[in-house]
């Protein structure tokens, strides 16, 4: 799960976003005057855990990632709001500085069994086939079924966003 799911306007003052992240949405603001979406929600975060972020941050910034998928379930248990299209997310690298912020342009929801190979290959994880995704998922969230009152992962409802890349620069301001 990601945190800090904020609603952050370009007014918002003494919003819960580090004073890097804050700075990097002001200057995707700036640069993006006509943004839509910029009253949605923000969240900034590591995609999947700090060991794997680089990994998956580099397949965002070359389009080969353009999606990602979590658990209704894991959402309602632990309070946080689903994913909304017009959401942002600035996402952070394995040492937690932003790289790009993405736009959630599209969510869908489907049970585990039901996720079209179309998913797989949007995550653009593996070999991007669905085997590989279900095998992926179901393993990541396994040891939190109990958690979230599920007894098998097939009675879970996965949740989709479709992003795409709105703003990529690196601290020094170049564009990555």
């Amino acid at each position: 799960m990601l945190s800090q799911r904020v609603d952050l306007t370009p007014y918002a003052p003494n919003v819960s976003l580090t004073e890097d992240e804050e700075r990097y949405w002001r200057a995707y603001l700036a640069e993006t005057p006509d943004s839509p979406g910029k009253s949605q929600n923000v969240i900034a975060g590591h995609p999947g855990s700090p060991e794997i972020a680089d990994t998956l941050l580099a397949l965002y910034l070359q389009g080969d990632k353009v999606a990602g998928s979590g658990l209704v379930e894991d959402y309602t248990t632990t309070g946080d709001p689903l994913p909304q299209v017009g959401d942002h997310w600035i996402v952070l690298d394995s040492l937690g500085s932003p790289r790009c912020i993405l736009l959630t342009v599209r969510i869908e929801n489907h049970k585990f069994l039901e996720v079209p190979e179309y998913i797989a290959a949007a995550e653009g994880e593996g070999d991007m086939s669905l085997a590989h995704w279900r095998s992926a998922h179901s393993g990541r969230y396994a040891a939190h079924l109990r958690d979230w009152g599920l007894t098998q992962i097939e009675d879970a409802t996965v949740i989709t966003e479709f992003f795409q890349v709105v703003y990529a620069k690196d601290q020094a301001g170049d564009h990555t």
